[in-house]
């Protein structure tokens, strides 16, 4: 790869603007920040400008309005806290140095409040912001040299629809797209109604317009070129830029684990139907009745989505597995490595993903993972992990009960070291291969 040059760079911003209310962000969201950030540090060789398209406002955001965006997501997703500093990582932590609830009739629940309420989201941009940003924009373009800028959309959002896919057909820019994975189309059983058609219409829109396609893994991108195949569509150059995961996770040292008194597994990711928690917490059931006490707990740490029920009706009916599981959710980064650090085994049996940033992130830290048998969680783990098919309950078994349920020390399972991108490395890397193959 080449070292990055002067490159112009329109950075779509606009996911940002909308996710921000959130006091956790997710996986596509870490993604549009880590370049965000990247982008407003100015770096040597990159001339940065942000855009967004929301009804409201289509176009070129003012450098101040951007360092406010910014401002903004540090405070709603604490980026800038310790684990010691946040209310629900202190009652989590109590939680778990206690003895098991015997009595517990439901799992504890620790969230953090659900809302943000000083996100500036509502009154960010100002009228004037709203008249000038489009005449801004066309401005930015209509003064670009011989070569257009680099127009670099790194979420899925707003793809699908017609006013942007109008606007890349005709603007001066040379279009790169961050693919996170093609799940809707492949599984969309296990996402909302329509969002098959809408992710359609965005890989219809990256295959027309990208000049390189970024993506997370190997296996999105086999699942995206099979699909654009399929589609007899036009298959764009992609490069492979593995997800980053936070310092915290890189630095044990500086955590503050849980002192448990007994033994704990988590499991990390949205409540959904691809997480397959409702077929984990069976599993947890049938140790709970093999077991009893001897059990461990399970952390369930993310949250509650869409198409749930069946996992929310182990969470309250189950009165057998309630002294056994903890839900939490809404908790800083620092706090989730500080819990996966005091764990005994991460745990992941999604049946479906594009990458899998928690596998990453634990074996960041050396907490051992088991995973669902995918392609992309054997990419990820590089050799570092434990695989089970997802739907082998009788393997699922076997690999918990090897981890918890023996007399072997603890330290037998530690992970093998594992090296992992930081989030600037990844930024770096992504702007090395766009530099090579669409700047040059």
């Amino acid at each position: 790869m080449e070292a990055v040059g002067d490159m112009r760079l329109l950075l779509d911003v606009t996911r940002l603007c909308q996710r921000g209310r959130r006091t956790t962000p997710s996986g596509i969201d870490r993604v549009e920040y880590a370049y965000f950030s990247h982008a407003m540090g100015q770096p040597a060789g990159l001339e940065p400008s942000f855009v967004v398209f929301q009804k409201l406002i289509a176009g070129m955001l003012r450098k101040e309005r951007a360092r406010e965006l910014r401002q903004a997501i540090v405070e709603a997703w604490s980026l800038d806290r310790g684990s010691n500093e946040e209310a629900s990582y202190v009652d989590l932590c109590a939680e778990l140095e206690r003895p098991l609830r015997l009595e517990a009739r439901t799992p504890l629940r620790v969230a953090a409040p659900s809302s943000v309420t000083h996100w500036p989201g509502r009154v960010l941009f100002t009228p004037r912001d709203m008249l000038r940003a489009r005449v801004r924009l066309d401005r930015h373009l209509g003064s670009v040299p011989r070569h257009p800028p680099i127009y670099l959309h790194t979420s899925h959002g707003r793809l699908d629809q017609g006013a942007i896919q109008r606007w890349l057909s005709s603007a001066k820019i040379a279009p790169v797209f961050f693919l996170h994975d093609v799940i809707p189309i492949d599984y969309p059983e296990f996402c909302r109604p329509g969002e098959n058609e809408r992710h359609l219409s965005r890989l219809r829109a990256i295959s027309n317009h990208a000049r390189l396609v970024l993506v997370n893994s190997q296996a999105t991108a086999a699942a995206a070129s099979a699909q654009m195949d399929a589609m007899g569509l036009r298959v764009p150059p992609f490069a492979i830029v593995p997800l980053g995961v936070e310092d915290c996770f890189r630095d044990r040292s500086a955590l503050t684990p849980p002192r448990s008194t007994h033994p704990y597994a988590v499991v990390v990711g949205t409540i959904e139907p691809r997480k397959n928690l409702a077929f984990l917490l069976a599993i947890w059931r049938r140790l709970v009745e093999k077991h009893g006490t001897r059990t461990p707990r399970l952390v369930i740490i993310g949250r509650r989505g869409w198409e749930n029920e069946n996992v929310l009706d182990y969470f309250e009916r189950s009165t057998l597995l309630a002294p056994f599981v903890v839900e939490a959710s809404d908790i800083s980064d620092t706090a989730l490595a500080s819990v996966m650090a005091g764990a005994c085994t991460m745990i992941a049996p999604s049946l479906a993903e594009g990458f899998n940033l928690p596998i990453a992130e634990a074996l960041a830290l050396g907490c051992p993972v088991i995973a669902s048998d995918l392609p992309v969680h054997r990419e990820i783990a590089e050799g570092s992990a434990r695989f089970v098919d997802p739907l082998d309950g009788p393997g699922w078994m076997h690999a918990i009960e090897q981890t918890f349920l023996t007399e072997n020390d603890a330290s037998s399972h530690a992970a093998p070291p594992y090296a992992s991108l930081s989030w600037r490395e990844h930024v770096e890397r992504a702007l090395g291969f766009i530099a090579e193959n669409v700047a040059a």
